[in-house]
């Protein structure tokens, strides 16, 4: 079960921790960071799990996904882990949505101007809405 559990849906518990914990829980992976290599004995990147009494090294495939739990990211292996999901937007009907970095939107506040400043935010909504390819 273990070993399925690797390949389908793989929970990190740390890449930062620059020593084998002592008392680890059985199913447990870290990633080896960079600063950790002799201790852990491995190069910077390798999959360290916990299983019976003992520490099993595996080398990471491009293309495997994991969720670092104490960082709440995912990594993409792609040479080196990488802090991004695998795919650049997602694309519906031959248009490619969420492909850009979300802008932030502030809202209208105060003064006597209501109008000029709910029309400045609703325009700032609209661009981000167009630079998403939600609308055009």
């Amino acid at each position: 079960m273990l070993a399925l559990d690797r390949l389908v849906a793989l929970v990190v518990v740390s890449r930062s921790l620059t020593a084998p914990p002592t008392a680890p829980q059985p199913g447990k992976c870290d990633i080896v960071p960079i600063s950790g290599g002799s201790a852990w004995g491995h190069p910077a990147g390798t999959l360290m799990y916990w299983e019976d009494s003992g520490w099993l090294a595996a080398s990471p495939r491009d293309g495997q996904v994991v969720l670092v739990h104490d960082e709440e990211v995912t990594l993409v292996r792609k040479g080196d882990w990488q802090a991004k999901l695998p795919t650049l937007g997602l694309s519906i009907n031959g248009r490619t949505l969420l492909a850009t970095i979300p802008a932030m939107i502030t809202l209208p506040s105060g003064g006597g101007t209501v109008d000029s400043e709910a029309r400045a935010t609703l325009a700032t909504l609209l661009t981000a809405l167009q630079q998403q390819s939600i609308i055009s």
